[in-house]
């Protein structure tokens, strides 16, 4: 069950990069989007925060300024210029 729990979370994290749409990513690699589903649901409550939907990121620097990312539980990531703290206070409101 280990391994096929690692194997699932491996595929989850290769969607969320990928830019696919469940569907889609389900379609490419074969694997039912009810079970694909649920092992998403799955790994969001392994993740740290325990499954609020957001990845704990570092501190980015896109061409030497840095930047801050948000990540939705839907998937849509979001880059703000560091300086802009009010920008993303509203961004996370959002979600």
């Amino acid at each position: 069950m280990k391994e096929r729990r690692e194997y699932m979370f491996t595929l989850v994290r290769q969607w969320r990069e990928s830019g696919l749409t469940r569907n889609e990513f389900c379609m490419q690699h074969g694997v039912s989007l009810s079970k694909f589903s649920y092992w998403i649901a799955r790994w969001k409550e392994d993740q740290p925060g325990g499954g609020d939907g957001f990845i704990p990121m570092g501190r980015p620097r896109t061409a030497g300024h840095p930047v801050l990312s948000v990540i939705y539980p839907n998937g849509v990531r979001l880059e703000v210029p560091s300086a802009d703290l009010g920008l993303l206070s509203r961004l996370i409101a959002l979600a």
